[in-house]
């Protein structure tokens, strides 16, 4: 019997994945991944439907529990975007292309995909990666102690000598041999969470029969050549696997159900262009598929509620017809029913108003914003406006000013600006107006409004954008 149970133990003696040499603690792993996330959610479309937000959270918690490697607190997100394509961030952040959901045949493929960047993350590849090139700059013998343990100048140091934080390529694409290491522990990390390890496989022969304009990035930055699947079926034969592994197509097809009232999804090239990439979430799984269609909203109610958001750091009112869509920090899109949509695959907005904070002029140190009454300031908030305005209009290059000077206005005790723009959405067919209004923050970022209507109806809405505007407290007590 001893014997026997000797043999069985051996017949379940999945592989041992070491990580690799790295530089960072595994606090600076979630303190770059928390940083790359907020960089890298201010460039992709976020899709924020209730009920797939949970299917995937559902799913990627349920592998979490089997990760091992460092205690990270995961966060699941979905992009809506077509291609095919997952990605992970350093600290447990994981990014579910909605290509992935409408291509997967079950819930054990979409799991598949889960667990391979799940493993990414657990075995710390990007910060891996990132050592290494900066290791191989800047030479082993002065790396001693650089760190010190904690995220600090040194981290900063290494980064910026590497490529700096957001959509790093160290973080996203890897070499060979760790992509193998991420399909041997996602592997493990599916069978242990009662899923089949052979459903990654099956997802590799799904793409086989996908339209090729859709598999763009799955299958390029994660390449299946026949040995890699042979390496995931044998390390199949080597784990305790479920005699009836989670499959679920029916859940699946549920999700699939919510996420064709979107529309067509925008591709990642589109997206690089600068296509959805400042549009307002699309919201819970009612949206704007209620009823109303987009651009046809019912007039705003003369009663009105109070929304602060998740920091405190400022409270706003607005119409009580009108819906909230907060974002997972700092910003929120506040809008009517049929107020936002899907317009040739782009998310729109066409009534509403979008609340949030930028950095004048990204990292440089010079760019201080001097927020009234500060030293060392070395911008003015008129300057931070123009570079702000000059990133929308990149990103929605039929907007114009209206006019060559920007207005002044009180924004709750401080003096803020406001700039009209103006012109012909392509994607909506409807001439806008988008007011923006910009107040300095402590931090040296603004926080700003956009506030977005057609231009025939500009004038009807004055009165709720000034009622919005004059409502606006911000605590600047709080960090943003």
């Amino acid at each position: 019997m001893f014997v026997a149970t000797l043999a069985t133990d051996a017949a379940y003696a999945q592989t041992k994945v070491n990580p690799g040499f790295n530089l960072f603690s595994a606090q600076q792993d979630v303190e770059i991944g928390s940083q790359s996330a907020a960089q890298a959610e201010q460039q992709l479309p976020i899709l924020r439907d209730s009920a797939v937000d949970n299917y995937v959270n559902r799913i990627g918690q349920r592998l979490a529990a089997n990760a091992g490697g460092p205690q990270f607190q995961y966060r699941f997100r979905v992009v809506n975007a077509s291609d095919i394509n997952a990605f992970a961030l350093p600290g447990g952040y994981v990014y579910v292309n909605r290509g992935i959901l409408e291509n997967a045949k079950n819930e054990g493929e979409v799991a598949g995909v889960i667990a391979h960047e799940i493993a990414h993350v657990s075995l710390r590849h990007g910060t891996h990666q990132a050592s290494k090139a900066y290791a191989a700059q800047a030479g082993l013998q002065i790396l001693g102690g650089i760190l010190g343990g904690r995220v600090g100048g040194g981290t900063a140091q290494i980064l910026n000598a590497v490529g700096g934080l957001g959509l790093n390529a160290l973080f996203l694409k890897f070499s060979r041999d760790l992509e193998s290491q991420a399909d041997v522990r996602g592997a493990q990390i599916l069978a242990a969470s009662g899923y089949s390890p052979i459903d990654m496989v099956n997802f590799f022969h799904t793409l086989e029969s996908v339209d090729q304009s859709h598999k763009t990035n799955w299958l390029s930055d994660h390449p299946a050549p026949p040995d890699r699947i042979a390496r995931i079926q044998k390390e199949s034969q080597m784990l305790r696997v479920a005699s009836a592994p989670t499959t679920n197509p029916q859940q699946l097809a549920s999700i699939k159900t919510s996420l064709r009232r979107y529309g067509n999804a925008p591709t990642s090239a589109q997206i690089a262009q600068g296509v959805a990439r400042t549009n307002p979430p699309m919201t819970s799984s009612t949206g704007t598929s209620s009823g109303a269609a987009i651009g046809n909203v019912a007039a705003p109610s003369r009663q009105w509620r109070t929304y602060t958001n998740k920091t405190a750091s400022y409270q706003v009112a607005y119409p009580s017809n009108w819906q909230v869509y907060p974002s997972n920090g700092f910003g929120v899109t506040i809008a009517p029913q049929g107020g936002v949509g899907n317009a040739n695959g782009r998310a729109e907005i066409v009534y509403g108003l979008v609340i949030n904070h930028y950095d004048p002029f990204g990292n440089n140190p010079r760019a201080y914003l001097n927020n009234g009454g500060g030293t060392g300031g070395q911008i003015t908030l008129q300057e931070a406006t123009q570079d702000l305005l000059q990133q929308i209009q990149s990103n929605s290059p039929h907007l114009r000013l209206l006019s060559n000077q920007g207005q002044r206005v009180n924004i709750d005790g401080r003096t803020g600006m406001a700039v009209a723009l103006g012109g012909r959405n392509p994607n909506t067919g409807v001439d806008e107006r988008v007011t923006v209004v910009t107040r300095g923050l402590p931090d040296g970022h603004v926080i700003y409004m956009l506030f977005v209507t057609p231009e025939q109806q500009a004038s009807a809405y004055n009165g709720v954008l000034n009622q919005m505007l004059s409502s606006l407290q911000v605590d600047d007590t709080h960090g943003h």
